[in-house]
């Protein structure tokens, strides 16, 4: 008999203790119950106790692993440190780190939601909040490399969810992640004056936002080799209220063109992937399952 994922005392995060205590999130406490059924020989030793502060980063790391499993793939636990978790593909060694990034704090902080209220969507904010966390893991990344808990020759998988970050999950053009790592900006339509008909439409160069002190940060990451340890960014949104049908529906990939170890478009072929070549971005859809 498995333990519960919840316990009772305190915690600190909202979240963890609606899903505990609330009696109308009954269906979703279940649904975590069987995430962490399947992902407990995969956590590390302080995961539950660090959900009741830190629940939604826990929860997609969770959510993530158990999907994994669930499509098939073989996961390895390397003990606390380092990546979250490996998997072997073809003879080679795929490390994937989850992270799920808040709005931020200071001045570049993105602001929250306020409903029956017109506000404009702070996209510069949120495309910080995606480089920051591409920046943050790259360090991490680094380090474990440094004390040789990972090799360079190791493919690696930057899985990035965009729920804790308002405004995020919902994109625009575009998902928000793909134009924080590629420099791809604003839609821009070139319109004919005598017919009034649009002749041609275009996603304009983006290759760096500003923050509040104007210090630039470049939109381009996976255009530059400081990220090509990172083989694919895997996007999703979900939370614990709310998760697809089918456990992987809401992941989206990008393939980085710059990537050392790169990953085939034949291993996550029931995402939604894209990839950018001779500067164009190609999407590809996902293939249903039998």
């Amino acid at each position: 008999m498995h333990d519960s994922f919840f316990s009772d005392g305190d915690a600190t995060d909202a979240q963890y203790i609606a899903a505990r205590d609330n009696p109308r999130a009954t269906p979703h406490r279940d649904y975590v119950e069987v995430l962490w059924r399947d992902f407990r020989p995969y956590a590390d030793t302080s995961f539950r106790d660090d959900a009741r502060h830190r629940f939604h980063q826990r929860y997609w790391e969770m959510y993530l692993g158990a999907t994994l499993l669930r499509k098939g793939f073989r996961l390895t636990k390397h003990g606390d440190n380092g990546p979250d978790f490996s998997f072997s593909l073809n003879g080679k060694r795929v490390w994937v780190e989850a992270v799920a990034p808040t709005s931020g704090t200071g001045p570049d902080r993105v602001p929250e939601i306020v409903f029956g209220v017109a506000q404009q969507v702070p996209v510069e904010q949120i495309l910080l909040r995606f480089t920051n966390a591409l920046s943050e893991k790259r360090n991490r990344y680094v380090s474990a490399l440094n004390k040789g808990l990972i090799s360079g020759t190791d493919a690696y998988v930057l899985a990035i969810n965009s729920r804790g970050i308002p405004h995020a999950p919902l994109g625009n053009m575009l998902p928000f992640y793909l134009q924080a790592f590629l420099p791809i900006g604003h839609l821009a339509l070139s319109i004919d004056t005598r017919t009034k008909k649009v002749t041609d439409q275009f996603h304009q160069y983006r290759p760096s936002v500003a923050k509040t002190n104007q210090a630039p940060v470049s939109t381009r990451p996976f255009l530059d080799p400081s990220s090509s340890f990172c083989s694919l960014a895997l996007h999703s949104a979900v939370d614990c209220a709310n998760y697809p049908q089918q456990m992987g529906q809401d992941f989206s990939v990008l393939h980085n063109p710059s990537a050392s170890v790169p990953i085939g478009t034949d291993v996550f072929t029931w995402c939604e992937q894209y990839q950018f070549d001779t500067d164009q971005l190609h999407k590809m859809e996902p293939i249903a399952e039998a």
